[in-house]
């Protein structure tokens, strides 16, 4: 076990979010606290991130996974779905900022659902779900489709096959928030066939800044206008082999 130090942890994390203007609680950095020794003690069995060192996984998955909220108005929005939630970036996090609103949690990985659950468990959280499965599948599914205010992905997909894991889950006028590096206004031209063809548009794109992050950081916002035709999302593996 990595000798954690919980002071060192607890004074980074706040200078963090005091940073970012975000309000928390003491009970939420207690909770994030736990997360991280679970994800830190669990990560070999679950092959879970190679970021582990603590100053990193508080930048990269905590700090990165809430800095949108400083960003974004939640006004009517209690639904959301993460899709490729790995170890819980950024769906997990945002619930302990969110406990009023309903999160899905899906990940094609058995594994890192299953690690999922056992935090959901261990943090004693209500009105959210880890699911295996796969986007292209769920998003089919009658509960699923279109019927998601917010859908959120850190997954490191190009937007014209990003728009097809997570557009059909929202219902009209709905938003989906996307993370992306530097090279996101090629994605963004690269994908217009494909926003069109969902019945997505863009709506804003926002520069982040994460505080002790060196790379760049965007989120892009995309608007369901219209219903997504029925065929999408076309089958697991196509979205990515056939771009639109």
């Amino acid at each position: 076990m990595m000798n954690l130090n919980k002071d060192k942890f607890i004074t980074e994390l706040q200078g963090g979010l005091r940073e970012l203007n975000i309000s928390y609680s003491s009970e939420q950095i207690e909770q994030l606290w736990e997360y991280y020794v679970f994800f830190i003690n669990e990560n070999k069995k679950y092959n879970l991130s190679a970021i582990t060192e603590m100053k990193e996984v508080i930048t990269k998955h905590f700090l990165d996974s809430v800095v949108i909220l400083s960003q974004i108005e939640l006004k009517n929005v209690k639904r959301w779905v993460d899709i490729g939630t790995g170890a819980g970036f950024p769906g997990l996090v945002l619930k302990l900022f969110l406990p009023g609103h309903s999160f899905y949690l899906v990940d094609s990985s058995s594994k890192k659902v299953n690690f999922l659950n056992q935090l959901i468990y261990k943090l004693n959280l209500n009105g959210i779900n880890a699911v295996h499965g796969r986007a292209e599948d769920l998003a089919k599914e009658l509960d699923w489709r279109a019927s998601f205010d917010l859908v959120t992905s850190r997954a490191v997909a190009s937007l014209n096959v990003l728009a097809e894991y997570t557009v059909p889950f929202l219902r009209i006028g709905g938003s989906a928030f996307l993370y992306k590096g530097p090279e996101y206004l090629e994605e963004i031209d690269e994908a217009k066939n494909a926003l069109k063809t969902l019945g997505a548009e863009l709506k804003e794109t926002i520069e982040l800044d994460v505080p002790g992050l060196n790379a760049e950081r965007y989120l892009i916002i995309l608007e369901k206008i219209e219903k997504t035709p029925p065929k999408y999302p076309r089958r697991p593996g196509i979205p990515n082999k056939r771009p639109l």
